[in-house]
């Protein structure tokens, strides 16, 4: 069903790394590096989670000092050079820019909410890692993977910071690292972004886990966010 699809958004699929010096001792300096899975939304920019481009994915870290991003058909190429433009940390959407980018093309998001019941797919680099080599180079570890769910709900959720927002949870625990997957329709259209996956406490110990539902920003807040910024009319 997604095959065809699969296909048609990849062509916008960007592996995503984000790097800092937080430590510096004479030559030798320690590195934080973060990655994800970005999607072009007009030429040269991308959409991503906005955790990601946070020190260790974390909102309340800085801001990464350096990207670098690379289209999913070209892994094992060199990467481009992005910067952060602009991020809404509560609706945890940030976007990237490339200066000169290589490709052109782009996602089609769709501006309404998808019912319950809906079949959708994800594409993007979960369970990637990046590797750093005594000799100094890195070695940025992609692994392009497909994951499907439907939609189970569309609700308020009430996040960190005390705010309801509308997500969607689908039926199905994503890989760990999902976070900037696009989701798409069969048709090939883009109806949000992975972001988060439902904690709840153990009822033995006390501790959080994860459980089988996962959160997607729709598609129409990402719009929202790029009018805002007069990327998208």
């Amino acid at each position: 069903m997604f095959r065809k699809a699969c296909e048609k958004i990849r062509e916008s699929v960007y592996g995503t790394m984000g790097t800092s010096v937080v430590a510096q001792n004479g030559p030798q300096s320690t590195l934080n590096a973060t990655n994800g899975t970005a999607f072009m939304i007009a030429p040269g920019y991308l959409v991503t989670a906005a955790h990601f481009v946070h020190q260790e994915s974390d909102p309340n870290k800085p801001v990464h000092q350096y990207f670098e991003v690379i289209r999913a058909p070209e892994i094992g190429q060199s990467t481009e050079k992005a910067i952060l433009i602009a991020e809404d940390s509560v609706r945890d959407i940030a976007i990237l820019k490339i200066e000169n980018p290589k490709n052109k093309q782009t996602v089609k998001l769709k501006n309404e909410i998808v019912p319950r019941g809906s079949n959708c797919g994800f594409l993007g680099f979960p369970l990637s890692s990046v590797e750093f080599m005594q000799n100094g180079t890195r070695n940025f570890k992609l692994s392009e993977r497909f994951q499907g769910a439907y939609i189970s709900n569309y609700t308020e959720i009430l996040i960190a910071l005390g705010k309801l927002l509308p997500f969607y949870e689908i039926d199905t625990l994503m890989y760990s690292g999902s976070s900037g997957c696009p989701g798409f329709n069969s048709e090939g259209e883009v109806i949000g972004m992975q972001v988060a996956s439902v904690m709840q406490s153990s009822k033995t110990d006390g501790k959080s886990e994860r459980i089988a539902i996962s959160l997607v920003v729709p598609s129409v807040d990402i719009l929202n966010f790029l009018k805002i910024q007069n990327i998208l009319p």
